[in-house]
């Protein structure tokens, strides 16, 4: 692997095409709504910058689905190239390139941005880099602009901490695979069977092996970008925020929806503890010891704008949220900081129906409260709230915006949906009414695809996207078992396309994807 220029970060393999919404801007807005925090609408002059974009999946998809102009760099030039295909596709005008951050800093004729945003970085990128970033911050970032980041910290990472280090090394002193997988697959095991050896280490932190066995489960690409890189820089979030204060950011709150609400994270006792705490950054970091955080999620902002109580709740008021799934899928039970919790069914089931009414169209907060007199603000606030961080939920952008997107986010999603005939590696479309991706699956692409090309029933959308996979030696499975005949494979496909038809698609309409 050749250092001359990826400056130790592991190139051997493409990242994965993931979609992540934190990067959002309509979902960055709503999260410092939570906070008490103001932000001007969306507007077609708005400038945003993603550091580090990977395939160029998230970055887009914000550039489609929300006005203004996007500014983005991935030193990779095969990812750059990548996400470039995709700008072309939607006819964004995103400005993409393969400069490192030090190249980026001095390029001439940058916008102060409204966001600088960068996911999966800061770990992984040296302290020089680091503080390059920050230059890039101060220089760049409009006042009231908009700062995220997301790292690994302590107290969570610190008993697995030296798992990293031995997959490192192992693939600096004995990665002899010119194959990126098999190289990962070999510290992993050369691992295991350390651990295996029960070395003193592991008496003192008993959980290893099944915090090793969870790593062995996963994407090796993943793993690959995650553990193998040369720098791995895991902090404390006081660490980060005294790295970013020379750029004048101030720490606005995290883009996890739970995290603003108490009761589902810290016992009464931490609750009270972290109460005691006048100094908002001492508070934030001593809150990562009571729910051992190893990974954290930060907004930031250059100049916060602090809204009254008033204020807020009339911002709340006329905020939209879109139900993303079925009324009858959204699951009553979620996993926050203090385990599994349980959503009150009494409360929680009319929100959700009242959310899915009108075939999922978005609903104000406020059409929420006329619908449900008999729930408060402050309830319905927070069954929001939840929801959101479940993912079932999405804050909405205005019809204006989704206006202005809507052609550009059609054209991505046709050329996302034309790979599905080849590909399923991007399982995410554009939506301009949530301003971010929406989870579309391979096969409900290749049913939008026999859509789009006016075949009106779901037994011509089986029919078309058998034609499609069968040609390439695919076979579905039920229930566990391959299915090995053309004819289960299109009953198979019938029925998904069926129930795509009277489940999903009228979602889909919701959210302006159809």
């Amino acid at each position: 692997m050749s250092e001359a220029w990826n400056e130790g970060y592991f190139t051997d393999v493409g990242y994965t095409y993931g979609y992540y919404r934190e990067l959002n801007p309509v979902f960055q807005r709503f999260c410092l709504l939570l906070r008490g925090l103001n932000l001007l609408p969306a507007s077609a002059g708005d400038q945003h910058c993603e550091l580090g974009f990977g395939q160029g999946v998230s970055v887009n998809i914000h550039a489609a689905a929300n006005p203004g102009t996007y500014i983005g760099t991935d030193f990779n030039p095969g990812q750059t190239a990548h996400a470039n295909s995709l700008a072309r596709a939607s006819g964004n005008n995103a400005l993409l390139v393969d400069d490192s951050f030090e190249q980026l800093l001095e390029r001439p004729g940058l916008p102060q941005f409204d966001s600088i945003s960068l996911h999966g970085i800061w770990t992984w990128v040296s302290l020089d880099n680091q503080k390059i970033i920050v230059e890039f911050a101060r220089r760049h970032l409009k006042p009231g602009g908009v700062f995220y980041v997301s790292y690994n910290c302590f107290p969570g990472w610190a008993p697995a901490y030296p798992l990293r280090q031995l997959f490192s090394l192992h693939d600096r002193f004995a990665g002899s695979s010119p194959v990126a997988e098999n190289r990962v697959d070999a510290a992993l095991t050369f691992t295991q069977s350390l651990l295996e050896a029960a070395p003193g280490y592991m008496k003192a932190v008993p959980g290893l092996p099944a915090r090793l066995k969870k790593i062995m489960e996963q994407d090796r690409r993943y793993l690959a970008h995650e553990y193998f890189n040369r720098e791995w820089n895991c902090m404390y979030f006081t660490d980060v925020a005294d790295a970013l204060e020379p750029a004048k950011l101030e720490f606005a709150g995290t883009a996890v929806p739970f995290d603003a609400v108490d009761a589902v994270n810290l016992t009464a006792e931490g609750s009270a503890f972290l109460k005691t705490i006048q100094h908002p950054l001492m508070r934030e970091q001593a809150r990562d010891y009571f729910v051992n955080q190893q990974f954290r999620k930060d907004l930031y902002v250059r100049g916060a704008i602090r809204l009254t109580p008033a204020e807020q709740a009339q911002q709340w008021l006329d905020s939209r949220f879109v139900l993303l799934v079925p009324a009858d899928e959204v699951p009553l039970k979620f996993k926050a900081a203090l385990g599994e919790a349980t959503l009150q069914e009494s409360i929680y089931r009319p929100v959700i129906a009242a959310l899915a009414e009108g075939d999922h169209v978005p609903k104000t907060l406020r059409q929420l409260v006329a619908s449900l007199p008999d729930m408060g603000f402050v309830q319905l606030q927070q069954a929001v709230t939840l929801l959101v961080g479940m993912g079932v939920v999405a804050p909405c952008q205005d019809d204006a915006a989704a206006s202005q997107a809507r052609k550009k986010c059609e054209a991505l999603n046709r050329h996302i949906c034309g790979r599905a005939a080849y590909s399923g590696d991007i399982e995410t479309l554009a939506s301009p009414v949530t301003g971010g991706g929406v989870s579309v699956s391979r096969m409900q692409q290749l049913f939008l695809l026999a859509l789009a090309a006016n075949r009106k029933q779901p037994q011509e959308w089986a029919q078309q996207a058998w034609r499609i996979i069968g040609g390439q030696g695919h076979r579905l499975s039920r229930d566990g078992v391959v299915l090995e005949t053309a004819e289960a494979n299109l009953a198979e496909l019938t029925d998904r396309a069926a129930e795509f038809a009277t489940r999903r698609l009228p979602i889909l309409k919701a959210l302006q994807l159809v």
